[in-house]
């Protein structure tokens, strides 16, 4: 089994068009990319891979219907501070109601009607506290049993952001925590307090999302071999196809039921690889 080795700078290559591509587009404001729907469909189009579109151009629009203050950019969108400093100040639930994500949902069903698959990241627990406390804050409170209702709660906001993205077009979620490795973490904060977790979470997408392929990010997905988490079973189709987004498209079509795949990257949907590896836990 080859291991996976995320390059540098890779969880950035396709978040948005250059700034040069997008002006080539008529987008040439941070507002145009994020608010206006013919402006996300077209920067959608013009990053399109292997047969897919890839939504969205950050990974902060769940953390602002929790009440993060993302700064929006022609390269994506940053929290550039967390928007609570205490466990007690996080929301009950999130609020879709805003316009980015409104704008962003009326996109989806735009290019949905438009026949395109569509791969929507969401992102994993520590990414999504870390816009929201400090992670000073976030780590003591998982060292404490308060953690694992942190842990639950956050659980249940991403659920619903995925079935939000699955209602409006996604077939597949591509999942990621950037800094929830088990060489950022520690073998023992990773099999004790974020594995359970996300292994619940994961399971409860596929529940919640039936017939929808969820798709690890290849650093997770060698985090579980690493750990002795998790077993891979590569699958291919017949026939055969020419690239990663080809098998991923068939890998769909002929698992109704859905399935986790992952070990290996979405931002490389034209690499030359004709065949994915379903995760088992």
């Amino acid at each position: 089994m080859e291991r996976f080795a995320c390059k540098s700078g890779m969880a950035n290559q396709r978040s948005t068009p250059s700034p040069e591509r997008l002006a080539e587009l008529g987008i040439t404001t941070p507002e145009q990319l994020h608010l206006e729907v013919s402006s996300i469909c077209a920067a959608a189009k013009r990053l399109s891979e292997g047969g897919w579109v890839t939504l969205p151009f950050c990974n902060t629009l769940c953390g602002e219907g929790l009440g993060a203050q993302p700064h929006l950019s022609l390269e994506g969108a940053r929290v550039r501070e967390p928007a609570y400093k205490k466990v007690e100040e996080l929301p009950e639930t999130p609020n879709w109601e805003f316009p980015r994500m409104q704008a962003m949902l009326s996109a989806m069903d735009t290019l949905r009607q438009e026949g395109f698959p569509i791969s929507y990241e969401i992102e994993g627990h520590f990414t999504l506290l870390n816009a929201l406390l400090p992670m000073g804050r976030m780590f003591a409170t998982l060292r404490k049993p308060a953690g694992a209702e942190l842990m639950t709660r956050t659980e249940g906001w991403i659920r619903q952001y995925a079935r939000t993205a699955v209602e409006h077009g996604a077939t597949l979620l591509s999942f990621s925590d950037p800094v929830a490795t088990v060489d950022i973490l520690g073998e023992k904060v990773f099999r004790n307090i974020y594995l359970p977790s996300c292994q619940r979470l994961i399971t409860h997408l596929r529940q919640d999302n039936p017939g929808v392929v969820i798709h690890l990010c290849g650093k997770l997905t060698q985090s579980l071999l690493d750990t002795g988490s998790g077993q891979l079973e590569r699958w291919e189709p017949d026939p055969p196809a020419e690239h990663y987004g080809q098998a991923l498209l068939a890998y769909g079509r002929s698992h109704p039921e859905g399935g986790v795949i992952g070990h290996f990257c979405l931002n490389l949907l034209r690499a030359k690889r004709g065949w994915v590896y379903e995760v088992k836990w």
